[in-house]
């Protein structure tokens, strides 16, 4: 079993993608193997818990709306025991047409997970971000709690804080 679990929710294929783009960076800097890549919405609260240490990818709907995969699995959250476990989110979001909810999930997400004993890791500047609000942002910081992905305004960007990210979240985690 790989060291970490990746678990993803998506529509349209993009969070999918960036996931696929999270594991292969592991792949790079930790030895393959490191992450096994799962969809939310044919995950268990079991198969979830089975882990160590976990990435979480969420994008944002809407008007700051959890994607349905995820809205479906949210609930199961609160009967699930996250404490020793370390936790990394990354989510996308478009920051250009919905810069009042940008990254919303990640927040609403995160802000779950630590009420249930998780430890959140990966956290990220928001510095080259252009959002009016952000339920990921950290009160009084410039920080989202995960990584921010906008594949609509700036996909130029992806691979580059896809390689930082991994990099930071590999030595938060001991790996």
């Amino acid at each position: 079993m790989a060291k970490i679990g990746l678990f993803y929710g998506s529509s349209t294929g993009k969070t999918e993608a960036v996931a696929y783009q999270i594991k292969e960076e592991f792949d790079k800097q930790a030895g393959a193997g490191t992450v096994e890549v799962h969809n939310i919405g044919s995950a268990t609260p079991e198969q979830v818990l089975s882990y160590e240490y976990l990435i979480m990818g969420i994008p944002t709907w809407n008007t700051g709306e959890l994607q349905d995969d995820w809205a479906v699995f949210f609930p199961k959250i609160a009967n699930m025991n996250f404490n020793g476990k370390k936790v990394a989110i990354f989510g996308l979001g478009d920051q250009n047409g919905y810069g009042f909810n940008f990254l919303d999930a990640v927040g609403m997400l995160g802000d779950e997970l630590m009420l249930h004993g998780a430890d959140v890791y990966g956290v990220w500047s928001t510095e080259k971000y252009q959002f009016n609000e952000s339920k990921a942002r950290i009160e009084g910081e410039n920080y989202f709690i995960g990584l921010g992905i906008d594949e609509d305004g700036q996909s130029d960007l992806t691979a580059g804080r896809i390689q930082q990210w991994v990099k930071d979240v590999k030595a938060e985690f001991n790996l």
